[in-house]
């Protein structure tokens, strides 16, 4: 994985000078307007894509992996379809990352072969659904069928717009190999839908984008990440970090928006450290959003917005004791409403103000836990509600102050027996969420950007996680580790 992150980084700094070449004179007079590209509609070659996607992965893991759960027969299926679904125990990676970004294939190829947005819903929980009634000998997972759905629904809209943007059908040569290649990456299921139509390699005399022309902030940055526990200070990590971030769409200027026409999307990796290589995602997309009130050079705006969120940890501590997740939450599947208000600098007044608040349901999500140590679960799932709040000062387009904080309550209302008997039990007959109680997350961020004129910017980033969770059965634990990143980046 860290060789292919690797890779990815370079194919994307090595594509930024790739689309700085001159392309040829002759294309260029044969350039015009960037008018979009209404792809096909084709439902039922989405709908193949889907049952294909399924049938390729459960190829490869009962053939080549030889995984148990891949060895299905009908009498796996005939259970599967009398039985309910349960509360696996999977990862935590697992089942609050790479099942979202499972789901976000199957939205893709609805979304590649010209489904809406909305239309592209139904082809992702169907996928979901196939997959755990059909294509796996354990019992199907109601926390898969939440993650995969909603957590694919709002990666699969992302990574498909993200994927628009470098596509260009008036490109040439390496140029549009690189682009064809890191739209590919991107977005998979679109890269494989073009290559069986033959769009990867067809000159059209505009863009071909499906969406069009949007104010995008893409931001690469570098640096150096020192995490540690605020009362035992020699439990610490120190290491690499590699973070993604992606602004698209402008509220100001819109007085009204459809769905993912606005978002926030976050990546951060961590290397040559004791971190998970994936220690950090964040996404908040518009569903629906109306500006409420403009006055000069100021506005609100109000919406519906729906929320990914991924933050996994690691510490060593002494010799003698065993590795601790410090603070680990998910909400793989949040909905709710929030207020945007923007104040554009003025000749007069060179500070712009940026204000975001949220509250949201939910559905399902997961938090770290002191007790729970089955199979591969060490986490507990459940739902609850958060709150995130943030604000940003920037004076003259150069110095940034933004200040953030976040919180979640997770509830675990379904809790084993605590006198259950762990050598009798088959992990995958369990069915419970984790030990029954509430955990709270607090996340508390400082953030001082300062932005060169050439886009290249110094980040000194400080940042508080404060953890308290309540058991049923147990003592409660609290908490609190702190970390300090200082990166270089360059806004693309």
């Amino acid at each position: 994985m860290r060789k292919i992150i690797i890779t990815i980084t370079f194919i994307v700094l090595s594509f930024q000078l790739l689309i700085a070449q001159t392309v040829p004179q002759e294309k260029k007079r044969n350039y015009v307007s960037d008018s979009i590209r209404i792809l096909p509609k084709n439902p039922w070659m989405a709908g193949a894509k889907v049952f294909g996607l399924n049938m390729g992965v459960w190829a490869f893991d009962r053939y080549v992996m030889n995984e148990d759960f891949a060895k299905i027969n009908g009498h796996t299926i005939k259970r599967n379809l009398k039985t309910l679904p349960v509360w696996d125990t999977d990862m935590f990676s697992t089942n609050l990352f790479a099942h979202p970004y499972h789901g976000n294939l199957y939205f893709n190829a609805a979304r590649s072969n010209g489904m809406s947005f909305w239309e592209s819903i139904p082809y992702t929980v169907g996928g979901s659904l196939m997959w755990e009634f059909f294509m796996e000998t354990e019992l199907p997972s109601v926390n898969d069928l939440f993650a995969t759905s909603f957590g694919g629904i709002e990666l699969g809209e992302i990574t498909f717009r993200i994927s628009d943007l470098f596509l260009d059908d008036r490109s040439t040569g390496v140029e549009r190999v690189g682009r064809e290649v890191l739209s590919g990456i991107i977005s998979p299921m679109r890269g494989l839908t073009r290559l069986i139509s033959g769009d990867s390699w067809r000159y059209r005399p505009n863009k071909g984008r499906t969406f069009s022309k949007v104010p995008v902030d893409f931001t690469l940055s570098l640096g150096t990440r020192y995490l540690a526990e605020e009362e035992e200070l020699e439990n610490k990590s120190h290491g690499m970090n590699l973070t993604f971030r992606l602004d698209y769409g402008d509220l100001y200027n819109d007085d009204f928006f459809s769905p993912y026409e606005w978002f926030h999307f976050k990546l951060s990796t961590d290397f040559l450290s004791d971190q998970p290589l994936i220690s950090q995602v964040n996404a908040i997309a518009a569903i629906w959003g109306k500006t409420v009130w403009t006055k000069e050079n100021r506005n609100l705006t109000a919406g519906i917005f729906q929320h990914f969120d991924y933050y996994d940890s690691k510490l060593k501590l002494k010799e003698d004791q065993e590795a601790i997740a410090p603070y680990r939450i998910a909400e793989a599947a949040a909905l709710g409403g929030g207020l945007i208000y923007q104040r554009k600098s003025t000749p007069a007044n060179p500070v712009d103000i940026y204000a975001e608040t949220y509250a949201n349901a939910v559905f399902l999500g997961a938090s770290t836990s002191d007790y729970f140590r089955v199979d591969e679960r060490d986490y507990n799932m459940g739902s609850g509600y958060s709150l995130k709040n943030s604000i940003g000062l920037t004076y003259k387009k150069r110095w940034s102050l933004v200040l953030s904080g976040e919180n979640y309550h997770l509830f675990t209302w379904k809790g084993y027996d605590p006198d259950i008997n762990w050598e009798t039990v088959d992990p995958g007959t369990l069915n419970a969420q984790g030990d029954a109680g509430n955990a709270r997350l607090t996340v508390f961020s400082t953030n001082l950007v300062y932005t060169s004129p050439k886009n290249w910017n110094i980040l000194l980033s400080s940042r508080q996680f404060f953890r308290r969770t309540h058991y049923k059965h147990y003592d409660d634990v609290e908490h609190s580790t702190m970390d300090v990143t200082l990166s270089f980046g360059l806004k693309l």
